[in-house]
């Protein structure tokens, strides 16, 4: 049934935001099962000849992408647990914060943010503070514990590893970039996993099909 569902809705939103393709991805945190997983468009197996071949992967599994703020949950985890707490608060400096001969850019200007807020507003100049706070070697450390730059090791073919560069190679434009989901690359099936172990109180399940 959540299978049918999220194939049905994925479609439609697909279709509504006139998209080229889309994913929905369901998992149980607790044991790392996934309950779905919708691509759409789709193609029939039984009579595949019919659809371009590039239908045909489990772009869950083999694509890799920029996750944008979705990393920004991973980048507040790493910050709770190296001393900081959800009221822990960071200057945003008015929506535009130079790096070098780079500027970070809030879609709204907010002054004062607690680490709560930056993830309710989406601030890319507050999540940026808090990765320069915890340094680059921690973040990175934090990523690849909750799996970022490596498979999944789920039993189906083609996984892709995305892409998380050691945090020696990062200036400081990428650990602010990285910080907030730009510069990094993941595939969905780490994205769930990564987002489950949160739900399951930081315990990183590997993926069951």
């Amino acid at each position: 049934k959540i299978q049918f569902l999220s194939e049905q809705i994925l479609e439609k939103t697909v279709k509504a935001h006139q998209a080229k393709s889309g994913m929905a991805l369901v998992m149980r945190p607790q044991t790392g099962e996934f309950l779905a997983i919708a691509h759409f468009p789709q193609f029939n197996p039984n009579n595949f000849q019919n659809y371009n071949n590039t239908l045909f992967r489990n772009r869950a599994v083999t694509d890799a992408f920029e996750p944008g703020s979705a990393m920004k949950v991973f980048t507040a985890a790493a910050a709770l647990e190296n001393g900081f707490g959800p009221k822990s608060i960071f200057f945003c400096e008015n929506g535009t914060y130079k790096i070098g001969a780079f500027t970070v850019r809030d879609t709204h200007p907010y002054d004062w943010l607690s680490i709560n807020q930056i993830i309710k507003f989406s601030s890319n100049i507050g999540v940026t503070k808090i990765g320069e706070k915890i340094g680059d070697k921690t973040l990175h450390k934090y990523l690849t514990a909750f799996g970022f730059g490596n498979k999944t090791h789920i039993e189906f073919p083609g996984e892709t590893t995305g892409r998380l560069l050691p945090y020696k190679k990062w200036s400081k434009i990428d650990a602010s970039a990285i910080s907030f989901g730009q510069g990094v690359s993941v595939s969905a099936i780490q994205l769930i996993s990564g987002i489950s172990a949160i739900a399951n109180k930081g315990v990183l399940m590997k993926p069951l099909l």
